[in-house]
């Protein structure tokens, strides 16, 4: 993580969407270092992509050490990925659900659901659980990527969700999950098939004034430039 914060600072970011685990205590103290030493700011933190699987020792641990960080840097935003579907109705779910709200409100944090393909009608289902919880600190978090897999419309998100949204990850999308090689792919904004500089506009019109999370491998730095150009053109003039 730490290298990674170094590639982003080095091509000229100064914010940071930070990725945690039960990692050992004095890592925390490690990465508030290296951000003061960066100069880079974080805003945001991603929770483990399969949290809800740990086991309860592995899920308590977790949870504590990731709060503690967004505690100690201030963090606005933590980002999950929901279940798979057959467990959104588990009472394990429910249970490490309401334990995620209470420590995200605790924190002063809001806890948002990234739009996950694999749910069905997930923007549905994040939107009825906002109005369930209505007076909790629950809310969304945008992946373009996934927003165009779903086949879902920025102009109908932004306006069923209002100021839940927290946060966007900025990626392209060219319809396919997987790559030639059969991996996740991340393609650089500009090189798929989303309008980002109207989906931006959108964002920008209806009030959205949180991140945009720029979403490529951190292992190449001309990616990374790439991509900042352009999120860079898309918020020309606004």
């Amino acid at each position: 993580m730490i290298r990674a914060m170094v590639h982003v600072k080095n091509a000229g970011y100064d914010s940071v969407e930070l990725w945690y685990s039960n990692l050992p205590i004095w890592v925390k103290g490690t990465l508030q270092e290296t951000l003061d030493d960066l100069s880079l700011h974080a805003y945001s933190i991603h929770l483990p992509k399969f949290l809800t699987a740990f086991d309860e020792k592995e899920f308590s641990d977790t949870i504590q050490s990731s709060f503690e960080l967004v505690k100690t840097l201030g963090l606005k935003v933590a980002v999950l990925h929901l279940p798979e579907q057959d467990q959104l109705t588990s009472s394990r779910w429910e249970k490490r659900y309401e334990t995620l709200l209470l420590e995200a409100e605790n924190a002063d944090c809001m806890l948002t659901f990234e739009n996950v393909p694999y749910i069905k009608d997930v923007d549905k289902y994040i939107l009825e659980e906002i109005k369930k919880h209505n007076n909790r600190s629950l809310g969304i978090t945008i992946d373009m990527e996934f927003m165009h897999l779903n086949g879902s419309d920025i102009n109908w998100l932004t306006t069923e969700f209002g100021n839940r949204i927290a946060n966007i990850h900025f990626r392209d999308s060219d319809g396919r999950l997987l790559g030639d090689d059969g991996r996740r792919h991340y393609l650089i904004p500009g090189e798929g098939e989303i309008d980002l500089p109207k989906t931006v506009r959108t964002l920008h019109r209806t009030g959205y004034r949180g991140p945009l999370t720029v979403e490529v491998s951190h292992r190449q730095r001309e990616n990374i430039i790439k991509a900042k150009q352009y999120a860079e053109v898309c918020l020309k003039g606004l």
